[in-house]
């Protein structure tokens, strides 16, 4: 094989440094974010000045689920979370079929200091009771989760939170699992070939009903301060170019093409067709051009953006995805507001948002802050280490083949206003550093500009693997500096106190006490 020429690499170098300007992210119909300094974004206005935020007081909130308080015991629990994080508000897990929110330490990761010293196994679905209400109304009827047995989630937490002044808004998690899930058959996504998927539709109708029904049977019966729905899923373009951080070969299923979107869609005035058309091509591109190419040809770039040329609905189909997404965004917003006018309703926003520029563009704060009282980015600075090096492998793979993987990371650093990180081969191990929760939140900020709070997610010890980077109390301590430095009027303790070595959350309460 030739010897790459240097002025090639140079080439290479100066168009990297001329895209920081170039409009990539056009495509998806939002502006380049400009790659401003932190410390020039510290003086923003923050949310404390919100009309539907909270009030001055920091607002320390801890995501955890059933089966920490069935190991430890409620009023155990809180004591733990009051006295060692300085935790004021419970988000605790009322809904899901996955790990990530439910259950005890996920398998093959050493255990936490508290709690049964065992892993389990989750079965999943609503951990408070449902009632007639929601039968009335949910096209999924046997959605109770069984592995905590008579335990109530809500029921048997939020008096015993109240009476310490403690709020508490439940946690709503999109995650499924279709073995578990009876009637999931009713209310699937659907792909180009269609097949069902493991997630909902979002704009079928009877998937939309069994949200509602769920939303509003909790807060019917139960004295909740507020809701926060995580929805971790993003559009088909970002997903068949690999725009994620988790494992990709080059093989993704495109959703959503089900009867309700393709008739939503025409109704629109999008040529269904020629979006089906345009998927299968860009899944063709993905799958056959080589991953390392010649410099003869016009490049890897190009030929995608001559495809996207061809087929504008591809992402047309892409703002159709997220739009309906949002659609359902203030669809609980308002169920949550005709019950209770007074509750905080917000949205969790993917980690995913501060390392893909294609998902932040489409995540546009400012819109979504429309109908939410407070959004909750995720700046987990630790568990980003690993997250981001596999993102840069993913995209390197398929948008940017033309460069280095390296020149890929230094691209990105430039375009998300990352200065100082660590180089891709350390990356995995030493994580990002605290400045980079500060400027995601400064960023959040800005775009809000005061229509709803900002609370970052705080990274205590996400799981990582074994050779990368673990969370120490000095990163957990810095990052929630950071947060309130930035400007943010409270923080998420994220993922799951089961998970959590005390001496992390411990942390977090030193950095308030250092703040007070």
């Amino acid at each position: 094989m030739d010897k790459p020429n240097p002025q090639d690499d140079s080439s290479r170098r100066d168009f990297l440094k001329g895209l920081t300007t170039f409009p990539l992210v056009a495509l998806l119909g939002a502006k380049l974010p400009p790659a401003t300094p932190v410390a020039a974004l510290s003086g923003l206005p923050t949310a404390a000045s919100s009309t539907r935020g909270q009030d001055c007081k920091k607002f320390v909130a801890i995501q955890i689920g059933g089966r920490s308080f069935v190991d430890e015991g409620v009023e155990q629990a809180l004591d733990v979370l009051q006295e060692k994080g300085g935790v004021n508000v419970l988000m605790p897990t009322v809904f899901t079929y996955g790990r990530g929110l439910a259950g005890r330490q996920v398998p093959g990761q050493p255990l936490p200091d508290h709690g049964a010293q065992e892993y389990d196994e989750i079965h999943g679905g609503s951990y408070t009771a449902l009632h007639a209400e929601f039968r009335a109304k949910s096209p999924l009827q046997d959605v109770r989760a069984p592995e905590l047995g008579e335990f109530d989630i809500l029921a048997d937490v939020i008096p015993k939170a109240k009476a310490r002044g403690m709020q508490t808004y439940c946690l709503f998690e999109e995650a499924y699992n279709l073995r578990l899930t009876p009637g999931f058959e009713k209310i699937p996504e659907v792909d180009l070939n269609g097949e069902s998927g493991g997630s909902t539709c979002l704009n079928n109708p009877a998937a939309r009903n069994f949200l509602v029904a769920l939303v509003e049977d909790w807060f019917r019966h139960n004295d909740l301060d507020g809701m926060m729905w995580e929805s971790e899923r993003q559009g088909p373009f970002n997903n068949i170019i690999g725009a994620h951080f988790g494992r990709f070969t080059g093989n993704t299923r495109v959703f959503c093409f089900c009867r309700y979107c393709t008739g939503k869609a025409a109704a629109q005035g999008i040529n269904v067709e020629r979006a089906r058309a345009g998927y299968g091509a860009l899944d063709q591109w993905v799958k056959q051009s080589p991953r390392s190419e010649s410099r003869a040809g016009s490049g890897s770039f190009v030929s995608l953006w001559r495809l996207l040329t061809e087929y504008p609905e591809v992402i047309s189909w892409e703002k159709f995805w997220f739009r309906s997404q949002e659609e359902v965004y203030a669809l609980l917003y308002e169920t949550v507001k005709a019950i209770n006018p007074k509750a905080q309703v917000g949205w969790h926003i993917m980690h995913l948002v501060t390392m893909s520029p294609f998902y932040q563009a489409e995540q546009e704060y400012a819109r979504i802050a429309k109908t939410a009282d407070f959004i909750k980015p995720c700046p987990y600075n630790n568990c980003a280490g690993p997250r981001f090096a596999q993102y840069i492998r993913n995209i390197q793979s398929t948008v940017f083949r033309d460069f280095t993987l390296e020149e890929v990371l230094e691209f990105h650093y430039r375009l998300l206003g990352y200065e100082h990180e660590a180089p891709l081969d350390q990356l995995p191990t030493a994580g990002i550093s605290a400045a980079y929760v500060e400027r995601e939140t400064c960023r959040a900020l800005h775009d809000v500009n005061g229509v709803a709070a900002i609370y970052p997610g705080i990274d205590i010890d996400i799981p990582t693997a074994l050779n990368e980077k673990r969370t120490q109390p000095s990163d957990v301590k810095a990052a929630v500096l950071a947060a309130f430095r930035a400007g943010a009027p409270g923080v998420v303790l994220s993922r799951k106190y089961a998970e959590m070595r005390l001496s992390n959350l411990a942390a977090a309460g030193e950095a308030l006490r250092e703040l007070a």
